[in-house]
């Protein structure tokens, strides 16, 4: 992948690192999961250009809030697309892709029946049926390194709170861990 081709995908843009950092709550839990996901058309073809980037941002999003994952940032690129989401304990990363995967693959080319040929203008037959190549990438991503946890968790010794630090800030507290609190549980 040449990244002198075009603007490539910026987290600044989006303002990622308040967003990676927020904490979302569920009704018995506390996380912080985001999925950074990059897929591409068959063959690396360059078809997400014009009126078939702004349907596939519209179709993204649809699919994003019908999966129940936040969409942080998208970036379509005429080779290839970077999803940056936030999801919920219960979600897979695979389960995801293949949701988005395959109905972005149907609708777009509902749309633009043009794309059943990935933009080859010889055709011989149906067309492809799918419209994205088999693999894709997906990276979690979070806020905090492997040094800084291991840091954290050497700290927390001897400690009744667990206290979660975003941006330096200890007012944060996520609950109360204690053996004292926890011993209704292990009866």
């Amino acid at each position: 992948m040449t990244t002198k081709e075009y603007p490539h995908f910026n987290p600044v843009k989006y303002n990622l690192d308040v967003k990676i950092a927020t904490v979302r709550a569920g009704s018995h839990c506390k996380y912080n999961i985001n999925y950074h996901i990059i897929w591409i058309p068959k063959f690396r073809k360059k078809i997400l250009t014009g009126k078939v980037v702004e349907v596939l941002k519209k179709i993204i999003n649809g699919q994003c809030e019908q999966i129940g994952v936040d969409n942080l940032a998208l970036e379509i690129m005429p080779d290839h697309i970077h999803l940056f989401v936030g999801a919920t304990p219960t979600h897979t990363p695979y389960k995801i892709v293949k949701q988005l995967k395959g109905n972005t693959s149907i609708q777009i080319r509902r749309c633009f029946p043009e794309l059943r040929y990935l933009g080859y203008q010889k055709h011989y037959g149906k067309g492809f049926d799918s419209l994205w190549a088999i693999g894709y990438y997906c990276g979690s991503a979070g806020h905090v390194s492997q040094e800084a946890v291991k840091r954290y968790i050497q700290e927390q010794e001897g400690k009744d709170v667990f206290e979660y630090s975003v941006f330096g800030s200890p007012e944060q507290k996520i609950g109360n861990f204690t053996q004292k609190s926890l011993a209704r549980w292990s009866a």
